[in-house]
C-alpha cells in the first residue's frame, strides 16, 4: 500500500512539474500573451486538495505566472482592467494560501494593488495574514504602516503598526525614531520616499525594479518641489501661482520633467502634484 503511495505521489509531481515546466516555456517563446491563471479562481481548499503535498510546487507556478502576465501589461503599457486586479488579487490570495511564508507574492500585491488598482483594505488583509505567520519578518508590519499612513491617511493606526515593525528582530533601527516622529511630520510624501527605498533593497525582479525606481524618482521631485515652494512663501508671505514663479525668483533653475511625462503643479494647499498622477502616459 505504501508503494502504492509513493508511486502515486511521484505521477502527482511529475504532472505538476511538466504542467509548470510546458507553461514556463510558453511565456518565453514569444506565443501569445500570458494569462493570469484559471486556478485562481477556484477555492482555495480544492487547489490544495487538488496538489496533495507539493503546494509549493503550484505556488511557485502562479507567483512566476503572475509575475510576467504583469512584467508585459508594464513593458506594452497595456491597462489593467478591474477584473483583472479582481484576478490578480485572488491569485495572490491564493498563492498564500498555498504557502503562507512566500514572501514575494505578498510583496508583490503591496507594489501593485494599493497604487494601480486603489485595493488598499484587500492588501491589508493579505499582509495581515503574513504578519501572523511571519513573526520574525519586520516587512508585513512596515507595508501596513505605509498603507494606513499614506492611502488610509490614518497616522494613529499607522504608528501601531511601525511600533510593531521596530521591535522585530532585525528591523532598522530608524523605525523607532520614525514611529516616535510621524505624527509631527505635516505630510506624507518622506514616508512615501522611505517605503519606496525600502522596497528597492527587497525586490529583485528587475522589471519591478526600474518601475519603483521611477516612483522614487518622482517622489523625491515633489518633495523638492515642494521645499521651494516653503521657502518662496517665507520669502514673499504668499504661495506662489505657479510652479514658473520659482524659477522667476531664483529659487530653482527650471522646473523638472515629470518621469512619467506629466506636469507638475501646485495644489490649492500648496502641495504639489503631477497631471500624470503617477502613471506612465500612453505618448512617453
Amino acid at each position: 500500500m505504501k508503494a502504492w503511495g509513493l508511486l502515486l505521489s511521484f505521477i502527482v509531481v511529475c504532472f505538476i512539474s511538466f504542467f509548470c515546466v510546458g507553461r514556463i516555456y510558453d511565456m518565453h517563446t514569444g506565443g501569445e500573451k500570458t494569462e493570469v491563471s484559471r486556478l485562481v479562481y477556484y477555492p482555495p481548499s480544492l487547489v490544495k486538495a487538488l496538489v496533495l503535498e507539493f503546494p509549493g510546487v503550484m505556488a511557485d507556478y502562479l507567483m512566476l505566472n503572475t509575475m510576467v502576465w504583469h512584467g508585459e501589461k508594464i513593458l506594452d503599457k497595456i491597462e489593467v482592467k478591474p477584473a483583472e486586479w479582481q484576478a490578480t488579487y485572488l491569485g495572490v490570495k491564493l498563492i498564500t494560501e498555498l504557502d503562507p511564508r512566500f514572501l514575494d507574492p505578498y510583496v508583490l500585491a503591496e507594489t501593485s494593488l494599493p497604487w494601480e488598482a486603489g485595493m488598499v483594505e484587500e492588501t491589508n488583509e493579505l499582509l495581515l495574514k503574513a504578519a501572523s505567520v511571519l513573526k520574525d519578518n519586520y516587512r508585513p508590519y512596515f507595508f501596513l504602516w505605509f498603507n494606513h499612513y499614506y492611502f488610509l491617511k490614518d497616522p494613529e493606526t499607522a504608528g501601531m503598526y511601525l511600533e510593531k515593525a521596530a521591535i522585530v528582530p532585525g528591523a532598522p533601527q530608524f523605525y523607532k525614531t520614525l514611529a516616535a516622529r510621524m505624527r509631527l511630520q505635516s505630510g506624507n510624501i518622506m514616508s512615501g520616499i522611505i517605503f519606496l527605498q525600502e522596497m528597492l533593497k527587497e525586490t529583485r525582479d528587475a522589471k519591478t525594479k526600474l518601475f519603483l525606481q521611477k516612483r522614487l524618482d518622482t517622489l523625491r521631485i515633489i518633495a523638492a518641489l515642494e521645499k521651494h515652494v516653503g521657502e518662496y512663501i517665507k520669502q514673499f508671505n504668499q504661495q506662489p501661482e505657479n510652479l514658473s514663479d520659482l524659477v522667476r525668483e531664483g529659487l530653482m533653475e527650471e522646473i523638472p520633467r515629470d518621469p512619467y511625462g506629466g506636469e507638475f503643479y501646485i495644489m490649492e494647499n500648496g502641495r504639489v502634484y503631477t497631471t500624470s498622477n503617477l502613471v506612465q502616459l500612453k505618448s512617453n
